[in-house]
């Protein structure tokens, strides 16, 4: 490994400290946290508060972070990525579940796969990235129906029905049904499918469906997340596989609060 310069790392030891605290430090308080001698310590600071990664406080001569470390602890928050920190969070609850994880998002066509994780293991099930998915029939869609942009994804179910051959009868009998189903996902949180619906009338028994809505800072629908699993062998519990699905969809929403 190359050799880095040392004050570098030692200037970021008391900046850790620092940001660590849940209070202003005094000298002797950060040299103690940094390991570092208070004499030391105070050089280091003289130049950090020159940068503005640490501002002393004029009256107790307690240090802080600075206007600057603020500065740029934004500016990485602006970058992230929000899609890419969500799938890591799916690839743990694959890791965790031994299933398909799947995750949506909302585009003019419809519901679009954005990710998808399956550890690399055979499975017989295989939805791409980029593909579509149904509104009326999927655990996915009732999320989106209960949490999405509703007149745009009420809408968009109007004309998949259409496009299913139902009569005009028919589609507002199963706007009902699926109105009452929303509702039922709003009061809950999760959504439910077994069989899962594959294609248009294609259903695999065998397998069922969980999907959680994933929200933003606004408590806008930003993803849902799917999670498909094996009802004959099933590596949890039902009860497991939803408390999972929903912790990891709330952390996945505090990863993308600041987005």
């Amino acid at each position: 490994m190359a050799k880095g310069i040392q004050s570098i790392s030692l200037g970021f030891r008391l900046l850790r400290s620092i940001s660590d605290a849940d209070r202003p430090l005094a000298l002797k308080a950060l040299a103690t946290a940094a390991n570092m001698s208070p004499s030391k310590a105070r050089m280091y600071l003289i130049s950090l508060i020159e940068t503005g990664l640490v501002a002393q406080h004029p009256e107790t001569g307690f240090y802080s972070l600075g206007p600057y470390a603020i500065h740029l602890g934004m500016r990485a928050l602006q970058r992230i990525d929000p899609k890419e920190v969500v799938t890591d969070a799916i690839r743990t609850l694959q890791r965790e579940t031994r299933t398909l994880v799947l995750l949506c998002s909302w585009e003019e066509s419809g519901i679009v796969i954005v990710a998808a994780e399956d550890g690399g293991e055979p499975h017989p099930l295989h939805w791409r990235i980029g593909g579509g998915g149904s509104l009326a029939s999927t655990a996915t869609g009732a999320v989106f129906l209960a949490f999405g942009p509703q007149k745009l994804v009420w809408k968009h179910l109007e004309a998949e029905l259409k496009a299913a051959g139902l009569s005009a009868a028919a589609r507002r009998k199963r706007v009902r049904e699926l109105e009452a189903r929303a509702e039922a996902v709003r009061a809950r949180g999760v959504a439910e499918a077994d069989p899962v619906v594959f294609d248009t009338g294609v259903s695999i028994s065998g397998f069922a469906a969980i999907a959680a809505p994933v929200f933003d800072q606004r408590r806008a629908l930003r993803y849902v997340l799917t999670l498909l699993y094996r009802t004959d062998r099933p590596h949890r519990s039902k009860a497991d596989l939803i408390n999972l699905a929903l912790q990891t969809a709330s952390v996945g929403a505090m990863l993308i609060s600041t987005d």
